[in-house]
């Protein structure tokens, strides 16, 4: 669907039967669509950046707030991924434009992506993968640019200066195609096409009128693009991106133009008849035949070992799989055999001979598997123990009770995800408290880690009290809780996710699910928010996250039966996470993060 905004206070459309117009009560400048069609980001009356559902105006959430005065802003667009969204800033009146980029739904600041040389970076479009094409001038001395402009390709998939390249050294107003292989630009007021090498020119437009502002449509056949006038009105157009036609004018557009895009995202659920085949649908998910580097085993009838676990099954690259204390469950032997390789693979055990039985670990050696048992007289010190095996010394350590499981379980998944993230180069762990107190065996591996080079996080009301008092005015330390397990998983999410691609969900009632789908969660990078999973609608605060994220997040997973999460519950889901066509529901899915 076209659209465009020109300051105005609203997206005015073209071609919705359903409506002509997105109302809102800010004025809206640079609007543009997330690649699911579910957000638009605009630029509002104090320069502030914020995002607006595809049909819902009056709720707003703020992406940056407004800058300081005699900061200017210009030229939204998203990541393709839709993880971030990217502009150009000029910080003072004598300092050079340049080019930031931050992430949704996150609480990190800005960061740059134009080099600081001191030229003009202006009027960034976001591509595919890593790619961000934006315009080059030279500074005149006092702040402001000069000379041609030239259009450059920023690819963050590359190290160091070979981020930058010149695609073109005439051209401006960039926008890149959506397969990432060509490049749109406005030259002396007409609009060119070129590949990333700004070889193969196609003129689009002819050179008796002025042009600006191109944007391709989302199958990359066309473009849509502003005609130049005196008045201010700046009707928009549209025209093949072979050049094989003339422009046509769009009744009722002008301004900026932006196409929304009309994308299905998923929402899978992922569940068995049982906690066990529930895991195994879990790793199924994710894992090939002979796929997981490790597995994590833990105990079936109580949480109280493996809360630790979901941050070590992401750290070790495999599941998180149930059986009970004295035999190693059947459906769960199974798995281990799908995705481990005898003599390659190692299965952690968490917990005691008391926990897993030597029975449990006799049989899995025998299977050809390296065996690794973390256990200590009780859980607190078996969560050393898998912090340990993470890594001894942990840039994060996430404190939450080991005296009920949801705090420790929202935290897993943050950990895990830490973890997970090959580009972090640093560990997290969880560590559990009796409520609000730190056992000494918690303590002392605590009193083993200089604060200055770890940052302690308390997960819940009880872990925040434990974190302060154990360090009360350090700045080393944060407390990040709500007033219910759904607040806190949704805090959870704030503090440690931004741009996630998936979020999980489960029932805050029970663990299982929760645990092993957290386990998964980490792997893949998003959160875990809890539900209360038999009431009709979906807890305020997971849809509160899914409205925020919708822009990045593409896949909702449930964890557990309808009876366990309800129907409704998925299907609000998918509302809340799709745009105008919402979402696909999906059953026990083989293909998640692969």
């Amino acid at each position: 669907m076209l659209t465009s905004s020109n300051g105005g206070t609203a997206i005015t459309f073209h071609g919705d039967p359903s409506r002509t117009s997105l109302s809102s009560p800010d004025t809206i400048t640079d609007a543009a669509w997330s690649p699911d069609g579910s957000q638009a980001v605009y630029l509002d009356q104090q320069a502030g950046i914020k995002r607006i559902r595809f049909n819902d105006g009056a709720i707003r959430y703020t992406v940056s707030s407004p800058p300081d005065d005699g900061v200017r802003r210009g030229s939204l667009t998203w990541w393709a991924d839709g993880s971030a969204v990217a502009w150009s800033e000029k910080n003072s009146a004598s300092s050079p434009w340049r080019v930031a980029t931050e992430r949704v739904g996150g609480l990190l600041g800005n960061s740059w992506l134009s080099p600081r040389d001191g030229k003009h970076y202006l009027n960034p479009d976001g591509g595919p993968g890593q790619l961000v094409a934006f315009q080059r001038q030279d500074d005149n001395g006092s702040g402001l640019p000069t000379g041609q402009p030239a259009v450059m390709l920023y690819d963050g998939a590359q190290e160091g200066f070979e981020r930058w390249r010149l695609v073109d050294d005439n051209g401006s107003n960039p926008s890149i195609s959506p397969d990432g292989s060509r490049v749109a630009f406005v030259r002396a007021g007409r609009i060119v096409v070129s590949d990333l090498a700004g070889d193969n020119e196609v003129t689009i437009t002819p050179t008796d009128v002025q042009y600006d502002n191109p944007t391709w449509s989302p199958n990359g056949t066309s473009l849509a693009f502003s005609r130049v006038t005196s008045t201010g009105a700046w009707p928009v157009y549209t025209a093949l991106a072979d050049g094989t036609a003339v422009p046509s004018a769009v009744p009722g557009l002008n301004g900026v133009p932006a196409y929304q895009p009309q994308r299905k995202e998923r929402v899978a659920r992922v569940s068995g008849a049982s906690r066990f085949e529930t895991a195994v649908a879990v790793s199924r998910a994710r894992w090939v035949d002979g796929g997981a580097f490790a597995a994590v085993l833990t105990r079936s009838d109580t949480y109280a070992d493996a809360l630790s676990g979901t941050a070590l099954a992401a750290a070790k690259g495999g599941p998180l799989l149930l059986t009970p204390s004295a035999r190693l469950e059947a459906t769960t032997k199974a798995e281990m055999q799908r995705i481990l390789v005898p003599g390659h693979s190692t299965v952690y055990l968490l917990g005691s001979t008391g926990a897993l039985s030597t029975a449990v670990e006799n049989e899995v050696r025998a299977m050809g598997y390296a065996v690794q048992r973390l256990a200590g007289p009780d859980r607190f010190a078996t969560s050393v123990e898998i912090a340990k095996a993470i890594d001894p010394n942990p840039g994060q350590v996430l404190l939450a009770t080991g005296m009920n499981f949801p705090d420790a379980l929202a935290a897993g998944a943050a950990a895990g995800a830490t973890n997970a993230d090959f580009e972090r180069y640093e560990a997290a762990v969880v560590l559990l408290t009796r409520d609000e107190v730190i056992p000494p065996v918690t303590k002392a591996f605590l009193d083993s880690q200089p604060k200055d080079q770890r940052m302690l996080y308390g997960i819940g009301k009880q872990g925040g009290a434990a974190a302060y008092a154990y360090d009360p005015v350090g700045p080393y330390v944060r407390g990040v809780w709500g007033e219910s397990r759904y607040e806190t998983a949704h805090d959870v999410a704030l503090e440690f996710f931004e741009g996630q691609r998936y979020t999980g969900f489960a029932t805050g009632t029970n663990w299982p699910d929760a645990l092993t789908g957290g386990a998964l969660m980490g792997v893949l990078g998003g959160p875990l928010m809890l539900t209360p999973g038999n009431d009709a609608t979906l807890a305020t605060h997971a849809a509160s996250l899914l409205k925020e994220s919708s822009g990045s997040v593409h896949t909702g997973l449930v964890f557990g039966s309808s009876a366990v999460v309800s129907t409704s519950q998925q299907t609000q889901i998918g509302a809340w996470l799709g745009g105008p066509l919402g979402a696909t529901s999906l059953s026990n899915p083989t293909n998640i993060g692969r």
